[in-house]
């Protein structure tokens, strides 16, 4: 490699990573100056990704390094190791990987979007060595540049099976999110901005005494308030325990479960209400409780019935088997929120837990 070749491609190579650096910041402080959007993971969680992505990092660089040691820093074409899965692996594990590690440590979505732009500063990178090793290695590396990609490992070459698992996580993936939007939206974008929804205050209130516990009246029809998750929906009645009677009054609200106790009576009031829907359900109703775990103890979740408000305090939380979720029967006044969990699955139950504040 003489002088001048050296000079075209490393002499580029600082500005490919100061301008990676650059993009990636920017992303981030645009990220911290509009709050967000977020990446939904815990913080520890975060840490514990991020080191093992930037794991992965070293050990494609490392490999690589040492690859193309074996062959005297390229004087003979390398297509070995992890050359024989992307020409350019180093490049790859700083696009894909570091850049993605960052990301979620941050736990920015924006820097994940800023992949995009960084992609193109890496591939002019590619594109001058690229030309120098065609000059160099001829017809060898013009069969090597055909037979593999630059950047992304040709998985269909090397793994079909592999090609086709990963596609189908892909569309999944995609179609999961698409069908959900709304509440993922509302997860990893709204709440995770302010960390909360604050809607105003119910209207004032009269202090009276009914069913034996201190309640408010309050001209108000029959809802649920959660003021930490924005939360201000009717509360309706099923008319059944058939889906189709509990889907129909799922779209109306959030709703009495059959056989609960009602609000302020001794007894467990148990209430549900959608997490996700599809978008071709129409609901104004889809994503009541797609916050729901968001709620902590001690948080207080405030139900109108019949003019009257009761006030119940968050005691725990859990997630439970579909086949465990049932009424309790309790001489104490309790409340119980339940909705489907994950979010746009019905396979577990997620159930909130609170008392009557007297």
């Amino acid at each position: 490699m003489d002088k001048s070749s050296l000079k075209e491609i490393f002499g580029y190579m600082p500005k490919a990573i100061w301008w990676n650096f650059v993009i990636g910041a920017f992303a981030l402080l645009l990220g911290i100056a509009f709050g967000g959007p977020k990446i939904y993971i815990e913080r520890l969680t975060a840490y514990v990704v991020f080191f093992i992505f930037l794991a992965a990092y070293a050990a494609i660089v490392w490999w690589s390094v040492l690859t193309l040691a074996k062959n005297k820093m390229r004087e003979s074409l390398v297509t070995s190791g992890p050359y024989a899965f992307a020409r350019h692996p180093v490049y790859s594990a700083t696009l894909l990987i570091l850049n993605t590690a960052l990301a979620v440590l941050f736990r920015s979505w924006l820097l994940i979007l800023a992949i995009i732009p960084i992609y193109f500063v890496w591939r002019k990178n590619i594109r001058l060595e690229d030309r120098y090793l065609t000059t160099k290695f001829g017809q060898a590396h013009q069969d090597y540049r055909r037979a593999t990609l630059s950047l992304f490992p040709n998985l269909w070459r090397i793994n079909k099976k592999a090609f086709y698992i990963l596609v189908g996580l892909a569309v999944f993936a995609t179609a999961f999110i698409i069908l959900n939007f709304p509440s993922v939206y509302l997860r990893w974008v709204v709440f995770e901005k302010s960390g909360q929804i604050t809607y105003d205050e119910p209207a004032k209130k009269k202090s009276l005494w009914p069913t034996g516990h201190k309640a408010n009246y309050i001209e108000k029809r029959d809802s649920i308030i959660i003021n930490k998750l924005g939360l201000d929906v009717p509360l309706v009645p099923s008319s059944g325990t058939t889906q189709t009677e509990l889907n129909a009054a799922l779209n109306q609200g959030v709703i009495i479960y059959p056989g609960s106790a009602l609000p302020g009576q001794a007894g467990e009031v148990f209430l549900s209400g959608h997490s996700s829907v599809y978008p071709w359900v129409k609901t104004e109703y889809g994503q009541v409780f797609a916050l729901l775990d968001k709620l902590e103890t001690g948080d207080v979740v405030s139900l109108i019935y019949d003019r009257y408000q009761y006030d119940y305090q968050i005691t725990g939380k859990q997630i439970l088997s579909p086949k465990d979720t049932r009424i309790t029967m309790t001489s104490q006044p309790a409340l119980t929120l339940m909705t489907c969990w994950p979010i746009g699955t019905s396979a577990k139950r997620l159930v909130v837990h609170g008392e009557l504040i007297k």
